[in-house]
């Protein structure tokens, strides 16, 4: 179950943040999409190193606009603790600048924790760097199993860490994972709330990060995304579509990725022979905007290996990506997770079947994954391996993403 501590939600994150980069003072950078809880997770870190409201700072404040803008260092003075929260401030053009003074100056003396609705490598193309200067943690959306600590990958057995779901997996697939619309439990105000969200993440946050001229083309391609989540992206079928050219298209589904509306995942090429090479697979960060059923289920599921994936390569556990799989046979297999760069996950998703997929029987033979599953939706459909298939196992999404963050 999720722990409270006052109205917030203890998030898997916190005590990781606490121990590793405050603990060897560096910067807490905590990016991920709008309102999926990086301020109440910065709230509550402060809350636990005891430290008050002055130690919190965020870009939508006027006043704290002006003193930021005229002296950063006078934020330090009016302290009462040893933190300091910057919340959005990716906002102002030369805030890399300023935080890296900041923190060459009185990093020994204070900590700091920022937090930012854009990626940290976006953000590498403008102004000073801060390289070895932070810790970067990407916050996801709610899973079926999170919990509020950090569960390692698993060494022997997929079921190792298991631990029970906070959610219903039929509700989490409908409302989608983050906190509002999951928590209110309402279709019709999880609609709303999508609708309001994306609005404001085109007309506001995209023109934080990038001056966009084609703002409506660009609202249209987010639309249009919906319609090819969980398939694989067509960079010509979008530019018919908006009557821009291909680096245009190709530019602005970056911007949505910096913007964590989106991710693409590129297939897995490696000891493949005639592995496709160049189109990659997209996906929502908020699969309850995908257009059909099918899509939405792929799509949750990528999303519980992609916070994974983020969250071990963040936590130093290992250098984890995700990929899919497909050659120019036709076959294929849903996701592929490395880990080190070597095949260490492979799963196919299915709403329901009890026969191992050719295709997943094929890619295990070629690469021989440590763990290899056919994910089904309900536990009675589950098998155990077979004779036949004695590396490959039928289990169901619950059982399956019990093991997960």
């Amino acid at each position: 179950m999720i722990v409270y501590y006052g109205n917030m939600q203890k998030r898997y994150l916190e005590d990781l943040i606490r121990n590793d980069a405050l603990a060897v003072k560096k910067i807490a950078f905590i990016s991920g999409p709008r309102q999926v809880g990086k301020t109440t997770l910065a709230r509550s870190l402060l809350e636990k190193l005891e430290a008050d409201s002055t130690s919190y700072y965020t870009w939508d404040d006027d006043e704290f606009r002006k003193v930021w803008t005229k002296s950063p260092k006078s934020i330090l003075d009016g302290l009462k603790s040893k933190y300091l929260v910057l919340d959005e401030i990716h906002k102002e053009r030369t805030w890399k600048n300023k935080l890296k003074g900041l923190y060459d100056l009185y990093g020994e003396d204070y900590q700091f924790i920022v937090t930012g609705s854009a990626r940290i490598d976006y953000y590498r193309k403008s102004g000073d760097s801060l390289q070895g200067r932070y810790f970067p943690y990407r916050l996801h959306p709610f899973t079926l199993c999170e919990s509020p600590t950090v569960k390692l990958p698993p060494k022997t057995e997929w079921l190792e860490n298991a631990s029970p779901s906070i959610v219903n997996l039929d509700q989490l697939e409908l409302l989608g994972g983050f906190p509002e619309p999951l928590w209110g439990q309402s279709e019709e105000k999880a609609r709303r709330w999508r609708r309001l969200y994306r609005d404001r993440m085109i007309r506001e946050d995209a023109r934080d990060i990038q001056n966009i001229k084609e703002i409506n083309s660009l609202d249209v391609l987010s639309l249009l995304l919906q319609e090819r989540a969980g398939s694989q992206l067509s960079y010509e079928s979008l530019r018919e579509d908006i009557g821009s050219s291909h680096d245009t298209i190709t530019r602005w589904i970056g911007i949505l990725e910096a913007l964590y509306y989106c991710y693409r995942i590129k297939p897995f090429s490696k000891n493949i022979k005639y592995s496709l090479k160049k189109e990659p697979k997209l996906f929502l960060y908020d699969w309850g905007f995908c257009s059909t059923g099918g899509a939405k289920w792929e799509n949750m599921i990528a999303g519980h290996l992609l916070k994974n994936v983020h969250l071990w390569t963040d936590a130093a556990m290992g250098e984890f990506d995700l990929f899919y799989l497909r050659d120019k046979q036709k076959r294929e297999v849903d996701f592929l997770v490395t880990k080190n760069k070597k095949p260490w996950l492979m799963v196919e998703v299915k709403s329901n079947s009890n026969k191992i997929s050719p295709a997943l029987n094929y890619f295990y033979n070629l690469l021989k994954p440590q763990f290899c599953f056919q994910v089904v939706r309900e536990k009675k459909q589950e098998k155990p391996r077979s004779l036949e298939h004695p590396h490959i196992q039928i289990i169901s999404a619950e059982s399956f993403l019990s093991a997960l963050n």
